[in-house]
């Protein structure tokens, strides 16, 4: 296998959400000042004790102007499960290996309010990995528990939240399909999004991929079954995956998105 620092120096270079590093080189992330960016360190968060949620919730509801409440809850665990999912996706599709996201080794710095990129203390990664693997490092031993401190201390229910990680893994597998360079074909990864999601019911609920036609190819749609309640901010919208709109709406606006409306 790659070096380990060649692994997340290649999937950070992806960009947003696949944003990685290793901690040493935290001072070196473009932007990062203390003005600007705060680390939370993902094991606090995921203590219901610690109040650490509940900070997080409230700095991203105040640089959203909104309150701490569970729509901010709700969004701000959406970005940080594109984070933490969208680098998990990357490592698996391209290297086929599971890092270590345990909520131990990981934290995860904030920029402007929002989940920005993850920093792995001790970057392991697990070879020949499977779906069970995958998830095990990620969903039960660091977004499961998250989602239980947010909801406990802001409001959002566990499906709406349990919706959000499955929409945190297929924007991921999303992201890479179609991507230039990367040697994956839309089809191959659309058959490795429906065996991840599909190992876990839970996460299968979450929504369901379909292919839609394009002139160079298929590309990868996401269906919703729930709403991360985007919607609710000021500067908020409807996705064009959202759960709140027809199927026909969903499709146009993914058209319109990938300039093929």
């Amino acid at each position: 296998m790659t070096d380990i620092n060649s692994v997340l120096s290649d999937i950070d270079a992806l960009g947003s959400p696949f944003r990685v590093v290793h901690p040493a080189l935290v001072d070196t992330v473009p932007g990062n000042t203390a003005a600007s960016t705060q680390l939370f360190h993902s094991s606090k968060l995921c203590d219901q004790g610690s109040g650490e949620a509940r900070r997080m919730v409230h700095l991203h509801a105040r640089s959203r102007g909104m309150e701490t409440g569970r729509h901010a809850g709700s969004l701000v665990f959406q970005r940080y499960c594109h984070r933490v999912c969208g680098v998990a996706v990357a490592a698996w599709l391209l290297y086929g290996v599971a890092l270590d996201l345990r909520a131990a080794e990981v934290s995860v710095l904030f920029t402007d309010g929002s989940p920005d990129r993850l920093v792995l203390h001790s970057p392991r990664a697990l070879a020949d990995a499977t779906p069970e693997q995958v998830l095990t490092a990620t969903v039960d031993v660091h977004l499961h528990p998250l989602a239980r401190a947010v909801s406990a201390e802001t409001g959002p229910g566990m499906g709406n939240l349990f919706g959000n990680i499955a929409a945190g893994f297929a924007g991921g597998f999303r992201g890479l399909a179609n991507r230039p360079g990367t040697g994956l074909s839309t089809v191959h990864v659309h058959e490795r999004a429906d065996l991840l999601l599909s190992a876990r019911p839970e996460l299968h609920r979450g929504g369901d991929f379909r292919l839609l036609p394009g002139v160079a190819g298929p590309h990868l749609f996401y269906d919703r079954r729930s709403c991360c309640h985007w919607y609710a901010a000021p500067d908020g919208r409807y996705c064009s995956w959202c759960s709140r709109l027809s199927r026909d709406e969903r499709t146009q606006r993914f058209k319109e998105a990938t300039g093929r409306g």
